[in-house]
């Protein structure tokens, strides 16, 4: 049973570093013991928020009394080790994409499980989509929209590489993909009229032809980029470390480099779940000109690399079953300001 904690009334010129003085101890038991029970806005980071008005403490706050809270099982020191589930497991996927003043909802829901490694010791995922798609809360309406929706059936259930680390790496069943396209071009085709059907299809069918076109085209997806980033890893002795992901915020170019902090809570959150963050800002060798004309190698960024940066944002919150390690939720949010400002933000969660 975990012991009971008091709370701290922050005082005017408080510092992290002067309670854990107060307190006899350093500041990592400090804000570490405060993080198990805080909610997310009252995190503690390198420093105490600046709205935070109450610290979680213990009334004798003590390294026996540390020690009862659950602490994160690794495999190997400071290694976060992904057990994939041979259970079907079903997720419901929201985005939000604001662009500007404007701003669109897309639900969904899918199923995954685990089918088993390959020779290369990679996980072998299966993805089925097991809803329909809903824009801001109702099915497709248009035809564009319809038309979208059934093609892309065509994918599913796609099976997925993932590697140790947790990242997703290529197709598994690209051939049976491929195969699937006939059968799914005809059905549209009994239900569709017109020359703009035919030239979608075809369009369609470019990406299919070739398995790397096919890569590249569900690199964008925002979901595989969410799920499968690259968790499972080592860790430092002060469980975080600086490393850069890369998130497909726009549409037509590859994906945007952040640089980011991920850490992990040593310890296990009130409801046994691991937490894992991620915060970081854009920096990307492209210029918020290339950007703006989504390049994917940089021009303007080589010739002129200390101007016209763009800015932009990354955030993520990861939710893991302390036992399975399995993520249960997530929160990412991605956000790049060009001439006008454009955000993702991607909600996934077990059903």
């Amino acid at each position: 049973m975990k012991p009971k904690y008091k709370k701290y009334k922050i005082k005017r010129g408080d510092t992290l570093e002067g309670i854990s003085l107060q307190l006899e101890k350093s500041t990592h038991e400090v804000k570490s013991f405060h993080n198990v029970f805080c909610n997310d806005t009252d995190y503690i980071g390198n420093e105490l928020p600046c709205h935070l008005k109450e610290l979680f403490i213990y009334p004798e706050y003590n390294q026996e009394e540390l020690s009862l809270i659950p602490k994160v099982s690794f495999s190997e020191p400071y290694k976060l080790e992904l057990k994939p589930s041979q259970n079907k497991i079903n997720y419901g996927v929201m985005y939000t994409i604001t662009t500007g003043e404007d701003s669109n909802t897309l639900k969904y829901e899918i199923s995954l499980v685990f089918k088993g490694k390959n020779s290369d010791n990679d996980f072998i995922f299966e993805i089925d989509r097991i809803s329909k798609t809903y824009i801001n809360d109702e099915e497709a309406s248009s035809i564009a929209d319809e038309l979208a929706e059934k093609t892309n059936t065509v994918l599913y259930p796609l099976e997925i590489i993932v590697s140790q680390q947790g990242r997703w790496t290529g197709i598994n069943n690209y051939a049976v993909i491929k195969t699937r396209w006939e059968t799914v071009k005809e059905k549209i085709l009994d239900e569709y009229e017109g020359r703009w059907v035919k030239q979608y299809l075809a369009s369609n069918e470019v990406v299919l032809e070739e398995e790397n076109l096919l890569f590249r085209a569900l690199m964008k997806d925002w979901f595989l980029n969410s799920y499968f980033n690259s968790i499972y890893i080592y860790y430092t002795h002060k469980f975080k470390l600086d490393t850069t992901v890369s998130f497909p915020i726009l549409t037509n170019c590859k994906a945007v480099e952040y640089k980011i902090e991920q850490k992990i809570n040593e310890y296990l959150d009130e409801y046994n779940l691991i937490r894992i963050e991620q915060n970081g800002i854009l920096e990307d060798e492209r210029s918020k000109s290339d950007l703006q004309n989504e390049m994917d190698i940089p021009y303007y960024g080589t010739l002129y690399p200390e101007y016209d940066k763009a800015n932009g944002k990354f955030r993520s919150l990861y939710f893991l079953n302390g036992k399975s390690n399995l993520i249960e939720s997530l929160y990412l949010e991605s956000s790049i300001a060009l001439n006008v400002e454009k955000k993702i933000q991607v909600v996934v969660s077990i059903l």
